[in-house]
């Protein structure tokens, strides 16, 4: 059964990422209260607009599979369906940006994943959720940004070196981006974003399919949202909880998951 809902969304199929100025939004929770508050919460922005709010994750995967869904809030620990296999069932492409909001910390590996491009512990934080929306509409830019056109990158001559280069396919063309103009990649569902030295750039690929391609040599995973340019590390530094933090150039500072620190403290030692 459908929880406190609004009407039935009846937007296109062809691209969940329209030009428009709201987030439409769907909240997936089968506790009512935590429904209710998340739905506040979101109503408070003007970057928001709640379409739907479900119960059952069954009736969130038809809503969302019908289209013209930018954003989804899902928890993770649900009955018959948990929030985790509810994404792996949704076959609208692109699927919009998922952020999980959940009770439990331990699901974090799962959540990432499958590509959310963040995860927000109960009790919800109304500041919490609010940096997780603005995460979603930069990343929901960019990609509208990029479906456009790929204005900020060369089409591969028969000069250019692909040995040195990351290669994208789109459109039937292919664009080349120079390892070294990469400072640093994350991971924005079923996008990347590039963080380049001049710019940035959304491609259509998986952080994990990049990171299976990109050199060990000149690239380190740090978290599951984020691989960095080795290149342009300038510091790492200790934090409490084993975690840490780098500095890359041009002051940008990451952090560092204690699932990866140690691998990025092994090369930088060598």
């Amino acid at each position: 059964m459908m929880g406190k809902q609004a009407a039935r969304p009846t937007f296109p199929r062809q691209w969940p990422w329209e030009v428009h100025s709201m987030l439409r939004t769907i909240i997936c929770d089968d506790e009512a209260p935590a429904r209710g508050l998340l739905e506040d919460i979101l109503r408070g922005m003007d970057t928001v607009e709640v379409v739907a709010t479900c119960q059952s994750a069954m009736d969130a995967i038809g809503l969302i599979n019908a289209g013209g869904i930018d954003l989804v809030f899902m928890d993770i620990e649900m009955p018959q369906l948990s929030g985790v296999e509810a994404a792996r069932h949704l076959t609208i492409d692109p699927r919009p940006l998922i952020v999980f909001a959940t009770a439990h910390s331990d699901y974090a590996i799962d959540a990432f994943g499958i590509d959310a491009i963040d995860y927000i512990l109960k009790p919800l934080d109304p500041v919490r959720v609010e940096k997780a929306v603005e995460k979603a509409r930069r990343l929901h830019r960019l990609i509208d940004e990029a479906r456009e056109a790929h204005s900020d990158m060369k089409p591969a001559t028969q000069s250019a070196s692909l040995d040195a280069a990351l290669r994208v396919f789109d459109a039937g063309r292919l664009f080349i981006i120079p390892y070294g103009e990469i400072v640093w990649i994350e991971a924005a569902g079923d996008y990347s974003l590039i963080h380049r030295q001049e710019g940035e750039t959304a491609i259509r690929r998986t952080l994990s399919s990049l990171e299976r391609e990109l050199p060990t040599a000149q690239f380190r995973r740090i978290h599951r949202s984020s691989i960095v340019s080795v290149g342009h590390i300038s510091e790492m530094r200790r934090l409490t909880k084993g975690e840490a933090e780098l500095t890359l150039a041009g002051g940008i500072v990451l952090r560092i998951s204690r699932s990866y620190r140690d691998v990025v403290a092994e090369f930088m030692t060598e």
